[in-house]
């Protein structure tokens, strides 16, 4: 029977030329924008990114919590993820964050902690304070928990926690069903070996179940031997010989991934408003593809 209705979606869907909607809130990070010489507010900022149709905008740490969610307040307008920085030195959390969690209550955005280790005690990846990581990843959790909020660990190159594998082990010890991780392309690119490359679409779909968000950009699927390596592995969205397209392609429609998927645009040159007409045409480019089979 269950064959059947299967057989019978397939000959619809064929005949009707139904296709899967792409659904995903498509956000950008706030350095798409960021140190503009006209767009020099983040109330005109705020406004244009919305005019040009993404579904939200980062924001970057405490220290502009309180300027962008006036912008955001104001332009009624989303904050798709909070980056917060975690610190393994003391002191560990800001002590303002606990507050703005609760000012976000009722929000869509996610809490993003990334992990920094300024003394540098310990070396990144290295597992040796996994433990002072879950105490504090889980607080955080709580506050959002009560906030109605999602939290996501954000690996980040050179930092404690810089790898996708590494983070999805924390989470499983975390074991809280709000907190879960973020895949990011770059820095996803600047840690794995030529084997963990080929191996990414098993890898996305170990990922899936923990996965709160993706940030994506255009890039270079090489080994980069840059000086500054986001030279190779952030390029504007649509750019590069990495196969971004297909990464999207592949997560939103054979693993039906939902959850939103921001572009990271740090290090790109370049006039800003036109990079943001570039990546929306892009992500729109991205959409019709995928949702046309074509």
């Amino acid at each position: 029977m269950k064959e059947l209705l299967l057989c019978l979606i397939f000959v619809f869907s064929a005949k009707t030329g139904f296709t899967q909607k792409v659904t995903n809130d498509f956000f950008t990070l706030h350095n798409i924008i960021r140190g503009d010489s006209v767009y020099n507010t983040f109330d005109k900022q705020v406004e244009l990114i919305k005019k040009a149709g993404f579904a939200g905008v980062e924001i970057n740490q405490t220290e502009s919590f309180e300027g962008m969610k006036a912008a955001l307040d104001k332009n009624n307008f989303t904050g798709s993820y909070f980056y917060v920085k975690l610190r393994l030195d003391e002191p560990h959390v800001d002590p303002k964050l606990r507050l703005y969690i609760q000012q976000l209550k009722g929000s869509k955005t996610i809490i993003a902690p990334f992990i920094l280790n300024d003394s540098k005690k310990f070396k990144p990846s290295s597992r040796e304070a996994d433990t002072l990581v879950i105490k504090l990843v889980r607080e955080i959790g709580e506050w959002a928990k009560a906030s109605g909020l999602q939290v996501a660990i954000y690996p980040h190159l050179g930092y404690y926690v810089e790898r996708t594998d590494h983070a999805l082990e924390l989470v499983k010890k975390i074991n809280q069903k709000n907190v879960g991780l973020t895949f990011n392309l770059c820095h996803w690119l600047a840690t794995t070996t030529a084997e963990e490359r080929s191996d990414l679409n098993p890898h996305l779909n170990e990922l899936k179940p923990y996965l709160k968000m993706i940030t994506i950009s255009g890039a270079n699927d090489v080994f980069s031997q840059q000086k500054n390596v986001w030279e190779d592995y952030i390029l504007p969205l649509g750019k590069g010989s990495f196969d971004t397209y297909g990464m999207v392609k592949y997560l939103v429609k054979d693993l039906g991934f939902k959850a939103p998927i921001g572009v990271q645009c740090y290090n790109i040159k370049g006039d800003k408003p036109e990079l943001i007409k570039i990546t929306t045409a892009a992500w729109k480019d991205y959409k019709v593809r995928i949702e046309t089979g074509k």
